[in-house]
């Protein structure tokens, strides 16, 4: 296992902000993961959404997410890849289950939010194994990610 430096020029291509997804991002760019919440019918929104997919509710407020969760699944990225990510790979690529009952996509990454080169095995990734909250910047984007936990 190995960590990506910050001198590695290549990153993976990156999101854009939209209208329903800028808060998020906001948030994300503050460390802070945030997700839509319906006070009508109490569900968690996600992927963000302009009304309540279960009620039909607009102005959907914004709560703080604590972040710890499980995987619910995992691969790996490996090479071959382009050449420009060729110094990245391999890395892992969760789905976390959190725990309010929502599901994200993130990298694996050490406790301090470096992108972990790995195979996920020497780590012991797993299906169930609990994760946290970390957040991994890859160029000039800020991006919620897991570490794993026992």
């Amino acid at each position: 296992m190995s960590t990506a430096t910050e001198s590695q020029k290549a990153v993976f291509p990156t999101p854009r902000p939209d209208a329903d997804t800028q808060a998020y991002w906001d948030g994300v760019a503050r460390e802070e993961l945030l997700c839509q919440h319906c006070p009508d019918c109490e569900r968690w929104i996600w992927q963000p959404s302009p009304v309540c997919p279960g009620c039909s509710r607009a102005e959907l407020p914004w709560r703080k997410l604590a972040g710890a969760g499980r995987v619910a699944s995992w691969m790996v990225v490996r090479p071959p890849t382009l050449p420009a990510y060729a110094d990245l790979v391999p890395l892992v690529v969760m789905l976390v289950e959190l725990d309010e009952g929502i599901r994200m996509i993130g990298y694996l990454v050490a406790d301090d939010g470096a992108l972990l080169q790995t195979d996920g095995e020497a780590e012991g990734v797993a299906i169930g194994r609990r994760v946290a909250l970390r957040f991994h910047t890859q160029g000039a984007t800020v991006l919620p990610s897991w570490t794993l936990r026992d």
